[in-house]
């Protein structure tokens, strides 16, 4: 195969792992090119500073009411994609990889004949009815990406492949280890205004679970350690207003595409990482972007204890995961601040230690790309 046609259906600029495998592809020297429903214009910026064309297939959203508009979307998706596939030339020499699978599961009998990969960003034992979808999808796929050891050995033992999925975490690519970096776009100017004179524990990402995020606001509050707390993405269920109100040193700051909210990550302390895994696979072997985003910028973490999150920071005493608790956290909030410059230490070796470009390079070995 000569050719890899990158493809994600919705929003390429929230997905850094699939943005992380577009950009080492091309560096890598394989001929790569993206198509995608949704993207952020400035992750495109950085597509057109690395040669990396792409195709807009224009997803449409918000045309009819409820289900009736996903089954759309995908139906409108799937179509965009199969009268391109149809219009390339001597499609044997060209690898179809589906970044999410939300991007495959609508081309689902619509792949016979082609050459394609998965990237599975989830496990999907909260939503059986995708889980079957992408189980059919699985078995002519020429390989299979997922982002943790113990997801790879459940995607093995639930959809009966032959060959175990290869593991590439989820680590930014591309990644400039500076501190207290200088903003590059607006967003993150006006971000970095709010922080850059304070001491603070970061929180990145979607807030949710208020019963975890309350024991954690407490902890700092009551730490005795002057810490403020940011926490920058999203609020669908608007509970940062709840989170302030125990301490008054919260800030919200709203998503910031990446990699550009790293610029923020970088003027934190300390990083805080939390899964609810009751009743969820996917969330107890978790695979979260920040633990590597928090480590390559020597930033100690706080997890609480999940698998996915003690076989990792835990393990290589990148930061200290504890039970959600109030005194727990307490104490793993004084045990970082005490012995700082170990933790930090630590969290840049395990980040060093993770090599993808080789993983890729052994990929594209393996199934004959190039």
């Amino acid at each position: 195969m000569k050719k890899v046609i990158y493809i994600v259906k919705s929003e390429l600029h929230i997905y850094p792992p699939c943005i992380a495998q577009i950009r080492i592809l091309k560096k890598c020297g394989v001929d790569v090119e993206v198509w995608y429903g949704s993207c952020d214009k400035q992750l495109l910026t950085i597509f057109d500073s690395e040669n990396v064309p792409y195709v807009d297939l224009r997803e449409q959203r918000g045309k009819l009411p409820g289900k009736l508009d996903k089954l759309n979307n995908w139906q409108q998706f799937a179509f965009s994609v199969k009268k391109r596939m149809k219009n390339l030339r001597d499609v044997s020499k060209i690898l179809f990889w589906f970044g999410t699978a939300e991007t495959a599961m609508p081309m689902i009998g619509m792949l016979k004949g082609y050459n394609y990969a998965l990237t599975s960003l989830e496990l999907l034992d909260d939503n059986k009815f995708k889980n079957k979808l992408f189980c059919k999808l699985t078995g002519d796929a020429k390989f299979i990406v997922c982002c943790e050891t113990s997801r790879a050995y459940i995607m093995r033992n639930w959809y009966g492949l032959k060959k175990l999925p290869y593991v590439m975490p989820n680590k930014p690519y591309d990644f400039h280890d500076e501190r207290r970096k200088t903003p590059s776009i607006e967003a993150t100017q006006k971000a970095i205004e709010l922080v850059q004179d304070k001491k603070f524990i970061i929180y990145q990402g979607i807030l949710k679970s208020l019963d975890y995020m309350l024991e954690m606001v407490r902890a700092i509050r009551d730490s005795g350690t002057g810490y403020y707390f940011v926490l920058m993405g999203l609020d669908p269920e608007n509970i940062f207003e709840d989170i302030q109100k125990e301490y008054e040193r919260c800030i919200f700051i709203k998503n910031i595409p990446a990699p550009y909210h790293l610029e923020v990550t970088s003027y934190a302390s300390i990083g805080f990482v939390f899964y609810d895994d009751r009743n969820s696979l996917n969330r107890a072997f978790c695979a979260p972007n920040k633990i590597y985003e928090y480590s390559g910028l020597r930033i100690p973490a706080i997890g609480n204890e999940v698998p996915g999150l003690i076989n990792t920071i835990g393990a290589a005493k990148a930061g200290v995961c504890v039970p959600m608790k109030r005194g727990d956290l307490i104490h793993a909030i004084r045990d970082i601040e005490d012995h700082y410059d170990l933790y930090a230490q630590n969290a840049y070796d395990f980040y060093q230690g993770t090599d993808n470009v080789a993983l890729m390079k052994q990929i594209i070995v393996e199934n004959g790309i190039q």
